[in-house]
Parts: C-alpha cells; sequence; structure tokens
C-alpha cells in the first residue's frame, strides 16, 4: 500500500508538471522533467523488483507525454536493472540487461545521475530520442560536455526579447525554448544590456546572443548564423500632428533617440553625422524621448515600435515606414572560434516545425485590428478578458445635475469631469461604458444598490456605504469648503460653527463626513448647490459646506456675489468609483483601468472644467462702524481677530489660486500661467513697442542623474535649480517650469543683449553650485528677443536657439537672430 501511494505521488506529481506547462513561459521541459525523473527514482531503484510496477507506470508517462523519447535505460550499482524502447505503439521491457544496440546506434541520448537523500551517486538514468539530427561525434561531446547554454535575456526589447518580473519573455526566447527542447538542453537566460551581452559572448561568459542584426564591424566580432530566424521590416516613429520622417536625409539638424550598443545607433552616428542623437539605454525611452518632445523621432523594428506603443499606451505618437533599408533580418551571434555550436543549431532549427513557427507568429505578432481589444490584453488577465468580453459594456449611473464633475444634457450627453475622464480610461483600456440615465443621484445610487447598474464613476468612500459597494483607489482629490456671507469671520475649524445651521446636498457623502466630524452639528438639506447657497443668502443657513470646484462653478454660473469661501477642512474629498458589490473582478479591472490615466491627462481635465475664482476679502466697514462705540480694548481685540482672519482667507484664497497656475513639484508658474503671462506681455510690447526677451533653459544630461541617483534625488535637484532661477532673476521677470527638466523665462522691457548678461550670471551660478549629494550640473539656455509675432513663434525660435547651445557641446547660451531661420 505503501509503495503504491509513493507511486501515485509521483505519477500526479509529473502528469501536474506536464499539464500546467505553459507554452509561453516554461522552457526545456523535456531536460528538466528528466531531471525530476531521476530524482524520483531514487526512492524506487534500491528495490526496484518490488517497485517494478511502479517504475514502469511512470515511465510510461513519460512515453506518452514527450514524442521524441523511444528508450530508457536505468543503471543501479553499475548493473543494469531496467530496460525498454517503443516498437510502434509498444513498449518492450527488459529486466537487468541493456538495450539491443541497433537501438542505441540509431538514436541521441541523455543522461542524468541518481543520486540518494545524500548527494551520493547510486545509479544513473539514461533516455534514448528520436534520431532526427545526425550530429557529428564532436558535436555529440560538445552537448554532453555542455550541461548549460547561457544566453542573453534584454530588459525590453518586447516583443522579441524582454524580462517581466524576472521571466525572460519573448518570440526569440519561445524560438530559442523550441531549440532546446529539440536537443534537451537546458537554457540559463542572462539579463543584460547590449554592449555588456556583446563583450561577455567575446570573453565566452555567454553562449550565443539572439535577435542579432548584421553589421560589418560585428561580423568581425562574430560568428553569425547563416540565414535569419526571423525577418521584420524598419519604420520611424514621430508625434501625431507633426511631420512625418520616412528616411535619414530628413533627419539634418533634427534629433533622434535611439539605443546606445544598438546596430542603429553606431549607423546614424558613422553614417549621418549631422543628425543629433539622443541616446537612451532601452526600447521604451526611445518612444518616450519622442513623446515627451526630447526628440524629434526614433528609428527602428515595426514590431518592436508598434508593440511598445501599445502596451505601453503611448498615445500621441505615429508609425511611418522607413525607405532607407527593406528590412531587417535577426540572426544568431556565436564566439568568433564557436562553430561546433553554430553547426548545432542549425541542424536543430530544421526541427522547428512550420505549425510552430505559426503559433510563435499568432502569438507575439498578430495585427492589431486582429484584435479587439489590444491594450485590454496588456491590461488584464484572460479571465478578466473573458469578463469582459461576456460582460460587453460596464453600466454608469451618475449624478444628472452636479457640475463641474457630472451632468447629464437636455440631448442625453454625459458631460464634466468625470466623463472625461471615464472617456480617457475608456480609450485606454478599451472597456465599454453604457450611461443610464437617472434623475437623482438618489435614483443612481439605489440602481447600482439593487445592482440593476454596474457602477456610479464619481463617488465619495464613506462608511455606509461600504456595506453596498465595492470602491476603486482614488483617482481625483478635492478640497472641502465652508462658505458664508461676506461679512463673517474666517472660520479656522468647523467646531467655531457647530451651534449654527449648516447647508449640504442631501444623500451626498459629505452628509456622513461632517457628522462624524462634528456629530452635534445642526443640517439642513439642499437639493443640490445652487439651493445650498441660496439658504445662505437668504440666511436660512449660516454655511454652506461643499467640494471647491463646485462651489467656485456655481459662484460664477449665478453671480453669487455676497458669498465667500471662508474656511477649509481638512478632509479632503477623494473621487472613486463605487462598484456593486456581487462582482468583486470588477474592482480589480478598473483599479488597473485607473493606474492607466496619466498626470497629465487629469491635470488636462480638470484645467479645461475648473476656475478658480479669488474671491474678494470680506467688508470690514460694519465692523469698523460698530467698534468705534466699543472700548479701545475691545477695539484692539476686534483689530487682532480681523488682521488674523484677513491673513488666513487671503492664504487659503491664494492657495486656491496657486493651484490653477502653480507647478506642483517647484513651486514655479506652470505652463499654463506662463502661456497667459507670455500672451499679456507680447500684448504690452505691441502697444508700448517695448522689448521682450524669452529664454528656454535645459538641465544638460539630466537624465544621468534620475538613472544613477534614482527619481527623488532628481527632483530635490530640480527644486533647488528652481530656486536658483527664481532667487537670481529682477523682480519685473517670470520664470516657471516649462516641461520635464526645462525652464521657461520671461524678461519684460529687455534686449537679447541685455536677456545675455542675466542668463551668463544665472549659468555660472549654476555651474558653479554644489547641487544635493555634490552633484554638479550645468545648463544651456536658448535666448530670443520677440518682435511681433505670436507667442507660438517666439517660444519656437527660443527653442531653436535652446537646440543650437546644446549641439555647442552645452553649458552655454546662443541667442537667434532672424538671420538664423
Amino acid at each position: 500500500m505503501y509503495k503504491l501511494f509513493i507511486s501515485l505521488i509521483f505519477c500526479l506529481s509529473f502528469v501536474q508538471n506536464v499539464l500546467s506547462s505553459d507554452i509561453e513561459v516554461i522552457s526545456n521541459n523535456t531536460k528538466q522533467n528528466i531531471d525530476n525523473l531521476s530524482s524520483q527514482l531514487k526512492y524506487l531503484i534500491q528495490n526496484n523488483k518490488e517497485n517494478k510496477k511502479e517504475i514502469n507506470a511512470i515511465l510510461n508517462l513519460y512515453y506518452q507525454h514527450h514524442e521524441r523519447i523511444i528508450a530508457f535505460e536505468i543503471i543501479y550499482e553499475n548493473k543494469f536493472i531496467y530496460s525498454s524502447y517503443k516498437d510502434d505503439s509498444t513498449v518492450i521491457i527488459n529486466d537487468n540487461q541493456e538495450l539491443p544496440f541497433n537501438i542505441k546506434d540509431n538514436s541521441n541520448y541523455y543522461n542524468k545521475e541518481i543520486l540518494d537523500k545524500n548527494n551520493n551517486y547510486i545509479g544513473k538514468l539514461i533516455v534514448y530520442f528520436k534520431k532526427e539530427i545526425n550530429f557529428t561525434q564532436e558535436e555529440l561531446a560538445y552537448l554532453e560536455n555542455k550541461q548549460i547554454f547561457k544566453i542573453q535575456n534584454d530588459s525590453d526589447l518586447a516583443p522579441y526579447n524582454f524580462n517581466e518580473n524576472g521571466i525572460a519573455k519573448g518570440y526569440s526566447i519561445d524560438y530559442i525554448n523550441l531549440i532546446a527542447n529539440k536537443l534537451a538542453v537546458q537554457v540559463e537566460y542572462v539579463n543584460n544590456n547590449w554592449d555588456d551581452a556583446m563583450n561577455m559572448l567575446e570573453n565566452k561568459q555567454i553562449d550565443f546572443l539572439v535577435n542579432v542584426l548584421k553589421s560589418k564591424e560585428r561580423q568581425e566580432r562574430f560568428l553569425f548564423s547563416d540565414i535569419p530566424y526571423r525577418v521584420s521590416t524598419p519604420a520611424m516613429v514621430t508625434r501625431i500632428g507633426e511631420k512625418e520622417y520616412n528616411s535619414f536625409k530628413e533627419l539634418n539638424g533634427k534629433t533622434i533617440a535611439l539605443v546606445q550598443g544598438f546596430h542603429s545607433y553606431e549607423r546614424v552616428k558613422k553614417d549621418f553625422p549631422k543628425i543629433n542623437i539622443y541616446p537612451t539605454t532601452n526600447s521604451l525611452e526611445i518612444l518616450t524621448a519622442v513623446s515627451t518632445k526630447k526628440a524629434d523621432v526614433t528609428y527602428g523594428i515595426k514590431d518592436i515600435l508598434e508593440y511598445g506603443i501599445n502596451k505601453n499606451l503611448i498615445t500621441n505618437l505615429k508609425i511611418t515606414p522607413n525607405i532607407d533599408d527593406e528590412s531587417f533580418g535577426f540572426y544568431f551571434a556565436y564566439n568568433k572560434k564557436n562553430t561546433i555550436l553554430k553547426s548545432i543549431i542549425q541542424k536543430a532549427e530544421k526541427l522547428i516545425s512550420k505549425n510552430e513557427i505559426d503559433e510563435l507568429n499568432d502569438k507575439w505578432f498578430k495585427k492589431i485590428t486582429e484584435i479587439e481589444n489590444n491594450s485590454k490584453n496588456y491590461l488584464f488577465t484572460p479571465e478578466e478578458i473573458v469578463y469582459l468580453e461576456n460582460k460587453r459594456t460596464i453600466t454608469m449611473c451618475v449624478d444628472p445635475d452636479f457640475l463641474p464633475y457630472e451632468q447629464i444634457t437636455k440631448e442625453g450627453k454625459y458631460i464634466g469631469i468625470i466623463a472625461d475622464i471615464m472617456d480617457q480610461i475608456s480609450t485606454n483600456s478599451n472597456i465599454k461604458f453604457q450611461l443610464n440615465i437617472t434623475k437623482s443621484f438618489s435614483e443612481s445610487f439605489q440602481l447600482v444598490k439593487d445592482k440593476r447598474c454596474d457602477i456610479i464613476p464619481f463617488a465619495v468612500q464613506t462608511i455606509s456605504r461600504n456595506e453596498f459597494f465595492n470602491f476603486t483607489q482614488s483617482y481625483l482629490k478635492f478640497s472641502t469648503v465652508i462658505t458664508t456671507k461676506n461679512n463673517v469671520l474666517y472660520i479656522n475649524s468647523i467646531k467655531e460653527i457647530e451651534n449654527k445651521k449648516i447647508a449640504l446636498v442631501k444623500n451626498y457623502a459629505l452628509v456622513e463626513m461632517i457628522k462624524h466630524i462634528s456629530p452635534n452639528i445642526s443640517i439642513i438639506e439642499a437639493a443640490d448647490t445652487k439651493e445650498g447657497l441660496e439658504k445662505v443668502t437668504k440666511g436660512e443657513a449660516y454655511a454652506f459646506i461643499g467640494s471647491m470646484p463646485t462651489i467656485a462653478y456655481t459662484k460664477q454660473k449665478y453671480n453669487f456675489h455676497d458669498i465667500i469661501i471662508n474656511g477649509k477642512i481638512d478632509n479632503e474629498l477623494l473621487a472613486r468609483i463605487a462598484i456593486r458589490n456581487d462582482e468583486k473582478i470588477l474592482q480589480t479591472i478598473l483599479n488597473k483601468a485607473i493606474n492607466s490615466l496619466k498626470i497629465e491627462d487629469t491635470e488636462r481635465i480638470t484645467n479645461k472644467w475648473i476656475t478658480i475664482i479669488k474671491d474678494k476679502q470680506f467688508d470690514t466697514k460694519f465692523l469698523i462702524q460698530v467698534v468705534i462705540v466699543i472700548i479701545i480694548i475691545f477695539v484692539l481685540i476686534l483689530t487682532a481677530l480681523i488682521y488674523r482672519s484677513n491673513i488666513k482667507l487671503s492664504a487659503l484664497n491664494k492657495e486656491l489660486e496657486k493651484l490653477s497656475q502653480t507647478d506642483k513639484l517647484t513651486s514655479l508658474y506652470n505652463r499654463v500661467k506662463l502661456d497667459s503671462i507670455l500672451e499679456k506681455e507680447i500684448k504690452y510690447k505691441k502697444r508700448y513697442e517695448t522689448s521682450l526677451s524669452l529664454i528656454i533653459t535645459d538641465i544638460d544630461f539630466f537624465k544621468n542623474i534620475n538613472d544613477t541617483y534614482g527619481h527623488i534625488v532628481g527632483d530635490i535637484v530640480l527644486k533647488e535649480f528652481a530656486d536658483i532661477l527664481s532667487k537670481n532673476i529682477r523682480e519685473t521677470d517670470y520664470v516657471g517650469r516649462w516641461g520635464g527638466e526645462e525652464f521657461l523665462l520671461i524678461f519684460p522691457q529687455t534686449k537679447d543683449s541685455d536677456a545675455h548678461i542675466i542668463t551668463e550670471n544665472l549659468r555660472k551660478i549654476i555651474e558653479e553650485h554644489n547641487f544635493y549629494k555634490d552633484i554638479k550640473l550645468t545648463a544651456s539656455f536658448g535666448i530670443y528677443e520677440c518682435k511681433n509675432q505670436n507667442p507660438t513663434k517666439c517660444l519656437s525660435k527660443a527653442d531653436k536657439a535652446l537646440y543650437e547651445a546644446k549641439k555647442s557641446n552645452r553649458n552655454c547660451i546662443k541667442i537667434f537672430t532672424e538671420n538664423n531661420d
């Protein structure tokens, strides 16, 4: 019984290994399973006569699942105790003898030592395979002595060769795994960059390279396979809406992003010296460089570029054909002296069937138009994809009248911040959302609670709502503010108004939040924000509490002149998606979809809908009239209170206004504010015929800081850099963050020659400054004195001057003149 149990465990273990094998990831399973078999046999061969049936059962499983296996031999204590071989569909078993000579002579073999529990040698397992490859004796000896093939694995060359969570993946990896199984060898993938991989091959630290493009220089260094294992077409990538490029000959003076060490990098550097190269370390970085305008174009293999754009959801790029090259071939590259390995691999390649190649092509190179939800397949698991396909659409119930967040128009159109956010999520993930039109938020709430609708796109999580809904992570946050009439002193805390009547929108999460903060507060319910503010105006409520964007929008739309923002609650409103609680998988799916949102998308959408309204400070006239009749001590006290309130209210309003016009990291003006300033200054210049100079500056080689020290240090350095700029310009000048490590300075009433003097001072200060961790930096500057052009043309010419500075070895200043255009 015990033996039967042990045998059953072994058999089940093997079947599980075989049936759970994943063609996408599992490599070398023939050899690995044989190695596992040798470990299993150590428990059986010591009593081999009694365990004969168990041994036969296990080996029969291997015959069934590995068609190439034709025979086994087991040696124990230097004697043959077992042999078997397949004759058509019959397995012939021999006890205590070796295989017939004709079987051994016409097959390839692999042997594995059998070790006891103390790792002492007790026997050997020999497995024979169909002799599909006619190896020479030298090749057989090479394979027998070669325990593991070491092959390079790129970090990011999808879909050919990349690493995901420590696992080597891609077309080239799967192709090598096919070869490994034909040879019954094991492969170890070594993850490194391209330059290191080539050096390791020369030093015999790895056995061969995959996905290699031939070049004259490389053929001098390495031995190449005779024919490519994969052929693809070249392409270029540019930004949508900008000039397309189809040839290197069009790129003089332009910047191209290329991976250092790749064939294309060396080619452009040698053959096209007038093209500026933006160096990167992987294929994703070249796409990001073009997307963020650090480069004008990139070049590479169409499959790789297309895969990278779709997987990483880069929406502003397009692929155009390159006419310089007809096609690329991917080859294997071996050490110059390793002709034996080249011969072995080429023989094994001949065993790969057309069906196997077709499966690889279908897996990695299906056209985007043939995949219904291409980006979704990258975001979601197979189970989640099946769910979405069966679901078809996710129904959403919304607040029909809650601008600027959301509204259903008379025509049935869904608009607002949340509507645009959901559109962006749908674009990123290909999830289809369907609007269910309702008459109120209460109705929408009830429909999702009753599971007759799937989601509420904009909901705030509360303790009571957790009973009915699952919630996603937050995707937006907004300040909660207190509004009053303009003759009320600043409210420091909600505790100060506990004895007052406070208006809140009925059924909104804020009601529960406020009751939790202040249980004794007296609440008056309002149908919406407009009604809440009206109650304050009419004196029915002392204050109205709501989200800052809603109040700002409603104030502006309905002209509530006598209402001001007069306090702030620490608790922010976190926007989440509320989901029916019987479909947990939908919560996981939507969290992944929310992760696809980019910061710039949410900022663009919120800026589109929200206008920060700077409220007037409250009128203190009536207070002065009152305190005239009060003794001097109370006058002083009230004056102090008023002064304190003014400061706090002013600070709050400034903070709210600042949200729309400053860069979060550096606290300088953001691009939106700079655009506004520039437009105003150009109008002033035209009207009064004064001078105006623009300076664009860029930190030289800033990427190296992020790569070396990490992004946290990079952010600290950016703050220091911004601080230097702001502290070393005149009070009449403006400075802001233009994007990334680029900054824009606006010098009103300043000629370019004078701007050069100020800029040179900045350049020297930056060069001499010891940044965080004693990092040394330099910066390049481009200056343009605006004529009567529009802002876009002025910026373009300043940018061209910066480009010239970068071409001139950086750390310098260039002035754009009309003669250069």
